[in-house]
């Protein structure tokens, strides 16, 4: 933003400022000053403003927010169902005499009509 007091500089500040930056002299100052434009800084302009966190608007992060949150809820749902299915299928083991586990011919003892 130029105010009343500043002028251009002359055609000997040509490259005094960098990276687009605009010269600026104020008739009372001998050196001359730089207005930069955006994601530049510095006395003339050689400095690169890098994105930060706080640059990201709001609606970017809650996205990211909401997604996490949606993606953890899913892993929740899935662990449970996983594991309610696990513990209501009937296990059967060896030692049990079942009439699908038990061989009739064999003498083991479960069969009570053999015994």
């Amino acid at each position: 933003m130029r105010t009343d007091h500043e002028e251009l500089c002359g055609t000997s500040y040509g490259s005094f400022c960098l990276n687009g930056g605009i010269c600026y002299m104020i008739p009372t100052v001998s050196s001359p000053f730089c207005r930069c434009i955006e994601n530049y800084t510095g006395a003339r302009c050689e400095e690169v403003l890098l994105p930060s966190i706080k640059s990201q608007t709001k609606g970017d992060l809650f996205a990211v927010l909401l997604a996490s949150l949606l993606l953890l809820g899913v892993l929740l749902i899935g662990t449970f169902y996983f594991l309610c299915r696990k513990a209501s299928i009937p296990r059967t083991s060896s030692s049990e005499c079942g009439a699908n586990l038990v061989d009739t011919t064999s003498s083991n003892g479960c069969n009570s009509e053999y015994t």
